[in-house]
């Protein structure tokens, strides 16, 4: 049984909090109230009471049950529509923030709440931001009962029914400047009752006066304790409860050993204590702290809202149609999805059949039928012809980025990262250790330095430039890089790339270039009907052949005919029908063509079929990226590359040329064969990176450690890749190779001069030179030193690296 004392009262069983002598007592457990005992209830019925073995008392206090009309408004559709990511018959999804969280049970019960409620499928909890993604079945459970049963285990959801193109306000800053002007207040007025003993005329005061600004000093370091550094206090309350040590644990010993010395000299020696070290202390730890989180901000706000994904859609108005930046969709615009593109934001069917993926959204691959003028939802994938769709509100970068990085195909972290997260949980504990210590030896030989020794050694050493190294180092490489056209899905796939061994490129639409291809046409039988149907079907797919033939087939003013039972085959070419015939564009084995009869030519080849029979050859020459050859002359420095293409090999010549290599040149590869070779350099041992159009390569990108989808004025965005390239940034591929190994240097850098800094501040610490206030000056210095150093290097390196020209 799991009991401790608090002040010679029981500890709550579920929430730790002390019980009264009329507690309740079940099963041989206490219980401050009947909330807590129903929550305990609630979970042993669920079998769900591995949530007390992660850490003692971890519940939160249930003070009274939720009003039952309380979360009634959640019935209406209208709101539920303003809170959901998605919703379908059979699959809803949510994220609510969850502010109660805060301990490894709180994440077990949250993670394992499908056992607690029927109908939930899945929930996965972002820590960091206090968050919860659930995913249920709205036949089953409704969004209010989820909501109300959350709130009946202490969980309860902040409910936030403002739209996503309104402002959010942040209001932890809003806390955290209120507690720098609080503690700077009192810092400055302590500050200047401390003046007589500053200049040491402090024997000539009479006791009284000498007392009384004691007192004066005692009370303004009251606010500074128990509301400037209640965060601090509270988190390492928390912890020592849970019988862990966190970064506050040490800091709040500090703060604490201060005041409690102070208050013994101020009130029982008549002196004037080191209140105005205790509020300096403060103040300039939550500056640093300050500081660091408006940097943070700043990147996390441009990497969600400025660093736009470097992909189109096509925007369909009175002119026509064109190619628009995602950003620049608004509520009301109007824009075409073509087979095989993901719906970039919320929005209602106009025009055609649309047959979607959500797997995307929800993992389910079952396409789902949406009629004309229903709702469709940001992350669908479109499997049939082409349609017309209406936006209901603005693109939602964070929510994109969201689904990306909750993709089940999750690759592991990058090992600096795990590196700085083993070492930060080992750093406290030698810090006490260390603190305690000093403090022995120094209560030994010269009691007056323990103060000194201990509160600066548990202030100055800091594992906080150690953990910020790697994601601030990283967020500032991802958003530069992002400048360039190169979007990543997170810092380890930026860290990844940095040991990339091996290239995979794909050859149409990732080396060459759709806008400056030429078409040629030879056909038999070819008729204007046949033309015509030859556009439509091309026009409905977002494959860069298909786009080149739409575009050399279409007049500006031609109406296309609607067909009927559009499908795409991937790897080998669309089908349709019309009037009663059967029609395919597409390869040769495809169309039913003989390949035999088919003189060469230095191009790659499509087929045209009626009822079976080949009435058209559409030849298509491409054109080759600018500055190809140098490209991958400068790549084959350092990499082993090779080309998987799915196209005929009449251009085998050509690309051995560019290559410069024989071997590794593989042509008339299917979607699987590309997912096979890649599979084969990793088992070799290579880290191997797949560059392609994220389509047909869809699963050689899952497959490879670090798979890039290249994107052409077309949303052709592939959630199994771990980077878009924009095909404006593709000549500076070498560079970004180079850029990631730089970045990855300059994190080892920082480890360094943190490991250096600790180092150096310890060693003057023990010796009790330092006093609290320059220990708490340093502390956050540290911090800023090392996000200063990692945000000044990756900048000056990409200024480098991407104002350089080729090397022949």
């Amino acid at each position: 049984m799991k009991r401790r004392e608090v002040r010679e009262k029981v500890a709550c069983f579920h929430c730790g909090d002390p019980c009264e002598s009329d507690h309740v007592r079940f099963q041989e457990k206490d219980f401050c109230c009947h909330g807590c005992k129903s929550v305990y209830e609630l979970l042993q019925s669920c079998d769900l009471e591995g949530y007390y073995d992660y850490a003692d008392n971890p519940g939160i206090k249930t003070l009274k049950a939720p009003a039952s009309e309380k979360f009634a408004y959640l019935n209406d559709e209208s709101i539920q529509m303003k809170i959901l990511s998605f919703k379908s018959e059979k699959l809803a999804k949510v994220s609510l923030k969850l502010p109660a969280m805060h301990c490894a049970s709180c994440i077990w019960l949250i993670e394992n709440f499908r056992k607690l409620v029927p109908g939930v499928i899945e929930s996965r909890v972002n820590f960091v931001k206090r968050e919860a993604a659930f995913t249920y079945d709205p036949q089953i459970v409704s969004l209010r009962r989820l909501v109300e049963q959350l709130a009946a285990i202490g969980y309860e959801p902040e409910l936030n029914l403002e739209t996503t193109s309104e402002k959010k306000t942040n209001r932890g800053n809003f806390k955290l400047i209120t507690q720098i002007g609080v503690a700077g207040f009192c810092f400055g007025n302590i500050m200047l009752l401390s003046f007589p003993e500053y200049l040491a005329i402090g024997e000539e005061l009479a006791i009284q006066y000498r007392s009384f600004f004691g007192y004066l000093n005692f009370a303004l370091a009251l606010p500074v304790l128990f509301y400037s550094a209640s965060d601090y206090l509270l988190s390492a309350w928390r912890a020592v409860v849970r019988k862990v040590i966190n970064m506050d644990v040490p800091i709040s010993m500090g703060i604490l050993a201060i005041f409690l010395r102070s208050t013994y000299e101020i009130f029982l020696e008549g002196g004037g204590g080191y209140m105005d070290s205790l509020s300096a202390l403060v103040f300039f730890l939550l500056v640093g702290k300050w500081f660091q989180q408006k940097t943070y901000d700043s990147l996390s706000f441009e990497r969600d809202f400025k660093s736009y994904f470097p992909i189109s859609v096509q925007l369909v108005d009175a002119d026509g149609e064109r190619s628009i930046g995602i950003e620049h969709i608004k509520q009301g615009d109007q824009f075409r999805v073509r087979s095989g593109e993901l719906i970039p934001v919320d929005s209602i069917l106009v025009e055609g059949d649309a047959h979607l993926d959500y797997s995307f959204v929800s993992g389910e691959s079952e396409a789902v039928e949406v009629q004309s003028g229903e709702a469709l939802y940001a992350g669908g994938r479109q499997t049939g012809a082409s349609i017309v769709l209406k936006a209901t509100k603005s693109v939602d970068q964070s929510y994109l980025t969201g689904l990306w990085n909750s993709d089940g195909n999750q690759k592991k972290e990058h090992e600096l990262e795990s590196f700085a997260d083993r070492v930060g949980k080992v750093f406290t504990y030698v810090i006490v250790f260390i603190a305690l210590s000093a403090g022995l030896f120094w209560m030994v030989f010269d009691p007056s330095l323990v103060l000194n020794a201990v509160s600066a050694v548990l202030i100055v050493a800091c594992p906080c430039a150690l953990a910020l190294s790697f994601p601030f180092a990283y967020g500032n490489a991802i958003r530069l890089a992002g400048r360039k056209g190169l979007y990543l899905k997170n810092a380890a796939a930026l860290g990844r790339m940095a040991e990339v061994s091996h290239i995979v490129f794909d050859k149409t639409g990732t080396l060459t270039r759709g806008s400056d291809s030429k078409v040629e046409i030879e056909a038999s039988e070819f008729t204007l009907l046949d033309k015509a149907i030859a556009a439509a079907m091309a026009a409905q797919s977002g494959h860069p052949l298909s786009r080149m033939i739409a575009q050399s087939l279409k007049a500006s003013d031609q109406t296309l005919p609607k067909i009927l039972n559009f499908t795409e085959v991937k790897g080998k070419g669309l089908q349709a029908e019309f009037a009663g015939d059967h029609y395919r564009l597409g390869s040769a084995d495809f169309t039913g063509y003989n390949v035999s009869d088919r003189k060469a030519m230095n191009a790659s080849a499509v087929y045209f079929s009626r009822n079976g029979k080949t009435v058209a050859n559409f030849s298509i020459q491409k054109e080759y990226r600018s500055n190809l050859n140098r490209l991958i002359k400068n790549l084959k420095k350092f990499y082993s590359l090779y080309l998987l293409s799915g196209d005929n090999d009449s251009e085998k010549e050509r690309m051995q040329e560019i290559f410069n290599q024989k071997n590794g040149l593989l042509f008339n590869q299917l979607p699987h064969q590309k997912r096979e070779f890649v599979a084969k350099l990793r088992r070799q041992g290579a880290v191997t990176a797949m560059i392609g159009d994220g389509l047909n390569d869809a699963a050689a990108l899952k497959e490879s450690d670090l798979g890039i989808s290249v994107a052409d004025d077309v949303f052709r965005f592939a959630p199994a890749s771990d980077a878009i390239l924009s095909s404006a940034g593709f000549h500076h591929l070498p560079e970004f190779f180079d850029y990631s190994k730089e970045v990855l240097k300059t994190v080892r850098l920082s480890f360094a001069l943190s490991f250096l800094y600790n180092g150096i501040g310890l060693f003057f610490a023990v010796q009790g030179v330092l006093t609290p206030v320059i220990a708490a000056i340093l502390m956050p210095i540290s911090s800023i030193t090392v996000v200063g150093f990692v945000t000044l290097r990756t900048t000056l390196l990409y200024r480098k690296k991407f104002t350089q020209k080729f090397t022949e």
